[in-house]
C-alpha cells in the first residue's frame, strides 16, 4: 500500500483560518462606509470564498500527532464531505425545479460548492475526532 504524503499547515495557521470568517464583512462595511458598490451577486461570492478558505485552513491543520488513525479520519471525512456535497446539491436542484421548473439556481456558484464540501468535511472530522476522544 502507497503511503501518501500531503502537505499539512502547522498549527499556528488557525489565527488566519478564524479571521476568513469575519473578514467578508469588513469588507462588505468597509466598502459600505466608503460608499463603494459591490455587485448584489458579488457579496456572496465574497462570503462563500472566505468561508471556504477559512475550512480549507481548518480541515489542513496537522494534529499534535498525525498517526494512521488520524489519517484515516481524515479519509472518511473527506468521503462523507463528497457524499453529502453531492446529496446536497441534488436536493438543491430538486427544491429548485420544484419551485422554479428549472433545476438550476442563480446563487449557487463554484465558491459556493467548496464552501459546502469545506464546511462537511470540517463537520465530519470535527466530529470524529469527537467520538474517537470518548
Amino acid at each position: 500500500m502507497t503511503k501518501l504524503n500531503y502537505p499539512l499547515l502547522e498549527r499556528k495557521w488557525k489565527w488566519l483560518a478564524f479571521t476568513m470568517f469575519p473578514l467578508p464583512f469588513i469588507i462588505l462595511g468597509i466598502s459600505f462606509i466608503a460608499s463603494y458598490s459591490i455587485p448584489q451577486e458579488a457579496v456572496s461570492e465574497i462570503i462563500y470564498l472566505c468561508w471556504a478558505l477559512g475550512f480549507g485552513i481548518l480541515i489542513s491543520l496537522k494534529e499534535e500527532v498525525e498517526d494512521e488513525m488520524i489519517h484515516s479520519m481524515r479519509l472518511k471525512a473527506f468521503q462523507m464531505g463528497v457524499y453529502f456535497l453531492m446529496s446536497g446539491t441534488l436536493a438543491i436542484m430538486i427544491i429548485s425545479s420544484i419551485k422554479s421548473f428549472t433545476p438550476f439556481t442563480e446563487w449557487f456558484s463554484a465558491y459556493a460548492a467548496i464552501w459546502l464540501l469545506h464546511t462537511y468535511i470540517y463537520a465530519t472530522y470535527s466530529y470524529l475526532k469527537w467520538k474517537n476522544s470518548i
